[in-house]
């Protein structure tokens, strides 16, 4: 299982037009990354965290656009939406957002957009500008705690294959990001808007590893610790708090391509609930 989370979306607002070109290009995306070998794939859709949301701020239409294209593939395709934040005063509320989308990040751009993505907001994944400088310090406190509420931490790797400034800003802010998390919940996605910009599981690999993260824990970035988020999405909009097992139900096995239901559920018997009567057979014998 290879999951890229961040494959860009060409709208940048609710009311930009999208025109039959820009569906093509992602569709070219999609096809590339599922020769590389990916099978779980989110398509982001940034927008300020300030701009109105409509009744349906969803445009993504992922069954009727890319319908065919799965069937003939295999490919699991994903809606994600990820807000710029820059003033939190000035933010929407995003539960009307949870409902829409499969996965759902935050951008912050300045320092209170930091705190208020790490303390306050439900999300699934805090991501930043790796062509641009960070908004501030990222201290280990702060990071990790976000970590240990269940949000992962993205690396976009494509601002690496662009202009030298972009490398040498990617090369700060990646090392930043490990060193803060103490390379804790990472998570590694392309960021492509074309697909020059795709790389399989061992070119991704290779370049964070060689900015400090661990071999074991970039292959897991891109399949376990990315499904995990896919799995974290799912169970916000299909469960209470995400409480799916209490008592003596355990969750047996998780489906994230099933669309119905996200996890199975097994009832194991407590030892009060058992036939007195078996139980004296047993005894018996």
């Amino acid at each position: 299982m290879l999951v890229d989370l961040n494959v860009c979306w060409p709208q940048k607002s609710f009311q930009d037009p999208l025109n039959d070109a820009e569906v093509d290009r992602v569709k070219e995306v999609l096809s590339t990354l599922h020769v590389l070998g990916y099978t779980h794939v989110a398509l982001n859709f940034t927008v300020n965290h300030s701009d109105k949301f409509p009744s349906n701020p969803n445009p993504m239409q992922i069954k009727e656009r890319f319908g065919e294209l799965m069937k003939s593939t295999g490919l699991k395709i994903y809606s994600r939406i990820t807000l710029v934040i820059d003033d939190p005063s000035k933010g929407q509320s995003i539960a009307k957002l949870s409902q829409h989308f499969d996965i759902v990040a935050a951008l912050p751009i300045t320092e209170r957009g930091v705190s208020l993505a790490t303390a306050n907001l439900d999300i699934d994944l805090l991501t930043f500008h790796y062509n641009q400088r960070l908004p501030c310090f990222l201290k280990h406190k702060t990071i990790c705690s976000t970590v240990k509420r269940g949000v992962k931490l993205e690396i976009v790797y494509s601002a690496a294959l662009k202009d030298l400034q972009s490398k040498r800003q990617f090369v700060n802010n990646v090392r930043n990001v490990v060193r803060s998390s103490r390379s804790r919940g990472i998570v590694i996605s392309s960021g492509a808007q074309s697909p020059l910009e795709c790389r399989n599981v061992l070119g991704a690999a290779s370049l964070i590893k060689s900015l400090g993260l661990q071999n074991d824990k970039c292959l897991q970035a891109m399949s376990q610790l990315a499904s995990l988020v896919l799995l974290n999405g799912r169970l916000r909009n299909n469960s209470y708090k995400q409480t799916v097992a209490i008592g003596t139900n355990v969750v047996e096995e998780n489906s994230l391509g099933n669309n119905n239901s996200c996890v199975k559920i097994k009832r194991r018997r407590r030892p009060s609930e058992e036939d007195p009567e078996e139980g004296k057979k047993k005894v018996h014998k």
